[in-house]
């Protein structure tokens, strides 16, 4: 099977329409947090309808003959309007201009990229001063290096920093197009070219590892209408070698200007599955190794519609014809993979502050709504460990700061 969205799994009802083999869980079966506790009902055929399935069943899976399975999830948000888990904080690193000398390590600027080590070291990439900060994992500062050249452990634009399997921190300058890779020390291991020959502007690198050793990044030369990303080997010189690109729905050029219009959002798994969606659906993909579609996901909660004095007042704002903005509201804006496996999705609109995240096990089952306490900001991404969730927040002054949460249930 393809490994774009395949067109067969999604009708512009905006659902998946279940079918084939059926296992389903009671909700009473749910599995918690911590495990997997479910038993299982299994029955062929599709033997009853989605209303009698969003009563009695929170999950319900659908294996399909060429092998894909779907995975259908009874939206809980219509029946408890709390959220099921909680980010709370458990360390900022971090300090308000005033309280100490702009060069202070706790004074950041313009972070543009976070990364964790297998010991918990936070290392944060200042553009603001083109360095990186290094902080153990209780909060204490160790270290920094790089600064404004174009030397060895030097930047001219840094861009976002990942670390890697083998024990190294990859920084990009996004000025220079290069990427040196550093030790937990600061000392440089290597320096080498990297799209030198794109025309991309892009300031922000993101990038993402498994635990095989790849790296993935999105493609610099495609336009964001036509996204694809890029799985590279990383030798061991520490040089990127391009080995697959995977092709991610697109959209016309002409809609790239259109606002509210959908935009393809994608992570990677600790096992190098590429799992993907766009803004627009309850709805997200993985794509297997072998580049075939294998899971498809669905949180079966409708998209609101784009309509009435709201489509109007924007196709005013933005002098397009209402008819060419689209049919629904952007419903999500991250979609993220953590180093314990769980997918988590961030929906701006649920009935929360600051929004909430969606969190899902592996195999795509909803484990529950994750409420916040600190907003966080989408750029640069958060990194997602194992029940925890590292990423950038600011006071009201526009005082940057690193958060570290931790994920707990709600009794």
């Amino acid at each position: 099977m393809s490994h774009g969205t395949p067109s067969s799994a999604t009708p512009q009802a905006g659902h998946l329409q279940p079918q084939g083999q059926i296992v389903r869980i009671r909700s009473s079966d749910r599995a918690p947090f911590g495990g997997v506790l479910a038993s299982w009902i299994v029955a062929l055929g599709f033997s009853a309808t989605c209303d009698a399935f969003e009563r009695d069943y929170d999950v319900w899976v659908d294996t399909l003959s060429t092998g894909m399975v779907r995975v259908y999830n009874r939206d809980l948000m219509r029946t408890r309007q709390e959220p099921d888990f909680v980010l709370v904080e458990e360390l900022r690193l971090g300090q308000a201009p005033g309280a100490a000398s702009v060069q202070g390590p706790g004074v950041f600027g313009d972070i543009v990229g976070l990364a964790v080590d297998g010991s918990g070291r936070t290392y944060v990439a200042d553009r603001a001063s083109q360095e990186i900060r290094v902080f153990d994992s209780d909060g204490t500062f160790l270290r920094r290096f790089g600064r404004t050249g174009d030397g060895p452990g030097e930047f001219q634009a840094l861009g976002g920093v990942v670390w890697h399997r083998s024990g190294a921190l990859l920084a990009m300058d996004v000025g220079a197009r290069r990427i040196t890779a550093f030790n937990s020390s600061g000392e440089v291991l290597s320096t080498s070219a990297h799209n030198g020959n794109t025309r991309s502007t892009a300031s922000v690198w993101r990038a993402e590892t498994d635990t095989l050793g790849f790296l993935y990044e999105r493609d610099w030369d495609s336009p964001s209408w036509a996204r694809r990303v890029v799985k590279h080997r990383v030798l061991p010189d520490f040089t990127l070698a391009p080995v697959d690109t995977i092709d991610l729905p697109e959209r016309g050029p002409h809609f790239d200007s259109i606002p509210t219009n959908w935009r393809p959002l994608w992570s990677v798994d600790p096992n190098g599955s590429v799992w993907h969606g766009n803004t627009n659906r309850f709805l997200f993909f993985k794509v297997a190794h072998r580049r075939d579609t294998t899971l498809a996901v669905e949180l079966r909660r409708p998209t609101p519609l784009l309509a009435g004095r709201e489509r109007d007042s924007l196709a005013a704002a933005w002098d397009l014809p209402s008819s060419l903005l689209p049919r629904y509201k952007a419903v999500l804006t991250l979609l993220r993979v953590a180093g314990d496996g769980r997918v988590w999705v961030w929906n701006p609109y649920a009935r929360q502050r600051w929004g909430m995240w969606e969190m899902f096990d592996e195999r795509g089952h909803h484990l529950g709504q994750v409420g916040i306490t600190v907003a966080l900001a989408s750029t640069p991404s958060p990194v997602f460990g194992d029940g925890t969730v590292t990423g950038v927040t600011h006071d009201d002054s526009g005082a940057q700061y690193v958060v570290r949460l931790r994920v707990r249930e709600v009794d």
